[in-house]
C-alpha cells in the first residue's frame, strides 16, 4: 500500500477506533488464508497454522468494509475488561465525567454489544452521566411529535411510579400492562420512552437502561421532555 492510501497508517486505525486485535487479524489474512473459510483467528492460532504454501499468488486487495466488520466481531467477543481498557481513551477525550469506575463498567456492559467502533462509545454512553444529553431531532419528530405520544408518555410516567421493584423484568411487565390497558402495541410506549430517556431512538435494551438510570432520573426526564415538547407545540400555535 502507498502511504497515501486510506488505511496505510497504523495511527489512522487507532484514531478511528479499531481494536489492535481486529487490525492484526485482518492484516494477517491479506495474501494468506488458512484454507478453511475461517476469518476470526486469534494470533496464537495464526502463528501455529501459518504455512508459506497458503500464500496467495495474486495481489492482496484491501477492503476497509471487511476490516470494519471484523472490528465489530472482536468488540462483541472480547471481555468486558478489555473493552473498558480500549474505550477509556475515547471516553476521556470526549470529556465524559463518568463518576465511579463501577458506574462506567455498568454502562459499558450495557452498550458493548452495540458498539462497532470505539469512537462511537462516548455517544452510546453520554446520556448515562449527564442530564444535558443531546436529542436526535429525527428521533424526536418520529417518536414524540406524533399524535398522542406526549399523552402516552404522561400515562407511562404515572404508571411507572407504582413499580416498586425497579428492575428490567418488572419494568417490562409494567410497559406491557399499560399497553394492554390502553389497547395499543407496547412499541408506542417503548419508542417515546427511549427518546425521552436517552435522546436517541436506538440503543441497548430499554428496560435495562431504565433500570441503570434509576427511577428518579427516568421519571424526571419524562416530565422534562413532556414539558419541553408541550411548550414548543404551544409556541407553534401562537
Amino acid at each position: 500500500m502507498s502511504k497515501r492510501d486510506t488505511g496505510a497508517s497504523v495511527q489512522s486505525y487507532m484514531e478511528q477506533g479499531y481494536t489492535p486485535e481486529a487490525v492484526r487479524n485482518y492484516l494477517c489474512l491479506l495474501g494468506w488464508s488458512p484454507k478453511d473459510n475461517r476469518e476470526i483467528l486469534p494470533i496464537n492460532e495464526i502463528i501455529e497454522i501459518f504455512d508459506l504454501k497458503n500464500i496467495n499468488r495474486r495481489g492482496a486487495g484491501f477492503d476497509l468494509d471487511k476490516c470494519f466488520w471484523m472490528n465489530g466481531q472482536y468488540l462483541l467477543r472480547m471481555s468486558l475488561e478489555r473493552f473498558i481498557e480500549l474505550s477509556l481513551p475515547f471516553i476521556e477525550r470526549a470529556g465524559i465525567a463518568y463518576g465511579s469506575p463501577k458506574d462506567l463498567r455498568a454502562a459499558l456492559a450495557l452498550v458493548k454489544e452495540k458498539v462497532k467502533h470505539l469512537t462511537d462509545v462516548p455517544e452510546w454512553i453520554a446520556f448515562f452521566f449527564t442530564e444535558d444529553y443531546a436529542f436526535n431531532e429525527a428521533a424526536v419528530d418520529k417518536s414524540l411529535r406524533v399524535e398522542g405520544a406526549l399523552e402516552r408518555l404522561a400515562q407511562l410516567e404515572k404508571h411507572l411510579t407504582s413499580v416498586e421493584d425497579w428492575t428490567a423484568n418488572h419494568l417490562e411487565i409494567a410497559f406491557k400492562e399499560l399497553a394492554a390497558t390502553l389497547g395499543i402495541k407496547a412499541a408506542l410506549l417503548v419508542h417515546p420512552a427511549r427518546v425521552a430517556a436517552t435522546g436517541r431512538n436506538v440503543g441497548p435494551s430499554l428496560y435495562h437502561l431504565l433500570e441503570l438510570l434509576g427511577r428518579d432520573r427516568v421519571l424526571k426526564r419524562f416530565a422534562r421532555v413532556r414539558e419541553r415538547e408541550a411548550g414548543g407545540a404551544e409556541r407553534l400555535k401562537d
